[in-house]
C-alpha cells in the first residue's frame, strides 16, 4: 500500500516541470564523472568491447529516459545549434521514440506527459495519434543528425585493413528482457553468406557484450565491435562509422539498424529465426506483458512479415521495393534541416 501511495504521488508530481528538473539534477549529482567517462570512450578503439560496453552512471539531461538513450536528443540539439540552456527549449517536456517500434505499441504515458513528441515517420505517427490523439513531429532516421565518430582518414585506414565487410547485427536484449536464439544456427547462415567478404564484423549490443554473448562470435573468428553503452552520448556517431565500414548487412531480427543502414546505402539481408524474449526481472515481466498484448502482437507480426519478405534475398543491392518500405517505416523523406529541427524543438 505504501509503495502504491508513493507511485501515486510521483504520478502527480511528474506532471510539473519543477519536479522533472529536480529529479534530473538529483540523479546527475550522483554521477559527476559521467562527462569524463563519455569523453574517454569517444576516443576509444571501436573494437574495444570491454571499455565501450562497460556500465555508465545514470546522468539524465532530459526527464524522459528515451531522450537520454543513444545520445539522440543531445545530437539533435547539436545539429540544430541549440544550447541545452536555451530558455525556449522545453528541456524536460520533449519525448521521442528512441528506436523504431514495429507494430502499434505506443508509450502513451510518456506521450501524454510530453509537450511535444518526435518519431521517425508517418508509419509511427499514425499509431501515436490513434493511441493518444496527439500529432507527433516526423524527423526521419535519427542517424542523419550526427557525424560519424571516425574522421575520413581513420575510417579509410580501418576500411583498408578490414577489406570487404559483412556486418552482422545479432538480435539484442532490451533492458530486463534477454534475447535468446540459436547462435549455432545463425552462425551457420553467416558462414554460408560470408564468401566474397574479407571480414565478418559483428556489432554487439552493450548489454549482450556484458552478458558474455559475444564470446560465441569471437570463437567463430569474427571481428567484434559495439556502438557503445546505451547512455553514451556518441553512440549514434559510433554506429554511423561502424555501418559506413560495411558492404553488406545481415541480421536475425528486425530493428532500427535496418533503416539506419539502408539510409546509409548499405544493402540488408534478414535471416528469419526464432528469437525468444525472456524476462529477467519484474520490470521485464511488465515489458513482456505489453509486448505480447494481442493487439500489439497482431500488428507487430503483420509488419515484421513485410520486412522479412522484402529482405529475404541475400543480394548486395537495394531494390526499389526495399527502399520504398524502409522509407515508409523510417521516414527517409522526413529529414529536417537544422532550421526546421530547431523550429520543431523550440516552438
Amino acid at each position: 500500500m505504501i509503495n502504491d501511495l508513493k507511485r501515486q504521488i510521483v504520478v502527480l508530481a511528474e506532471k510539473t516541470k519543477i519536479f522533472r528538473r529536480i529529479y534530473c539534477a538529483y540523479k546527475r549529482s550522483g554521477a559527476t564523472d559521467f562527462p569524463a567517462q563519455v569523453q574517454s570512450r569517444q576516443s576509444a578503439d571501436i573494437f574495444d568491447l570491454p571499455k565501450l560496453g562497460a556500465p555508465l552512471p545514470y546522468f539524465p539531461q532530459f526527464y524522459f529516459e528515451d531522450c537520454n538513450y543513444y545520445g539522440i536528443l543531445f545530437q539533435f540539439l547539436n545539429y540544430a545549434n541549440i544550447e541545452i540552456g536555451d530558455k525556449n527549449l522545453p528541456l524536460h517536456e520533449i519525448y521521442l521514440e528512441h528506436g523504431i517500434v514495429i507494430g502499434n505499441l505506443v508509450r502513451t504515458d510518456s506521450v501524454s506527459l510530453a509537450k511535444k513528441t518526435l518519431t521517425f515517420s508517418s508509419y509511427r505517427a499514425k499509431f501515436i495519434q490513434e493511441k493518444t490523439g496527439k500529432v507527433p513531429s516526423q524527423v526521419g532516421p535519427y542517424i542523419h543528425y550526427c557525424e560519424g565518430l571516425l574522421d575520413a582518414k581513420a575510417l579509410s585506414e580501418i576500411k583498408e585493413s578490414l577489406g570487404r565487410v559483412l556486418l552482422v547485427f545479432p538480435s539484442h536484449s532490451i533492458g530486463a528482457v534477454a534475447s535468446e536464439y540459436d547462435k549455432e544456427q545463425f552462425c551457420t547462415e553467416i558462414e554460408k553468406r560470408k564468401a566474397g567478404y574479407d571480414t565478418v564484423l559483428v556489432c554487439m549490443y552493450w548489454k549482450d557484450a556484458q552478458n558474455g554473448d559475444h564470446e560465441y562470435y569471437q570463437n567463430m573468428g569474427y571481428k567484434l565491435t559495439t556502438a557503445g553503452h546505451r547512455d553514451d552520448l556518441y553512440f549514434l556517431n559510433r554506429l554511423k562509422s561502424i555501418i559506413s565500414l560495411s558492404d553488406m548487412v545481415i541480421s536475425n531480427s528486425t530493428g532500427t539498424h535496418i533503416g539506419y543502414s539502408l539510409f546509409l546505402n548499405k544493402p540488408n539481408y534478414l535471416f528469419k529465426q526464432h528469437v525468444a524474449l525472456v524476462s529477467k526481472s519484474k520490470s521485464g515481466d511488465n515489458l513482456l506483458n505489453q509486448h505480447y498484448h494481442p493487439e500489439v502482437t497482431s500488428t507487430k507480426e503483420r509488419d515484421n512479415q513485410l520486412l522479412y519478405d522484402a529482405f529475404s534475398v541475400f543480394e548486395e543491392k537495394i531494390s526499389p521495393e526495399q527502399y520504398k518500405l524502409a522509407n515508409y517505416i523510417w521516414g527517409f523523406d522526413q529529414i529536417k534541416s537544422p532550421e526546421e529541427l530547431k523550429s520543431i524543438l523550440l516552438n
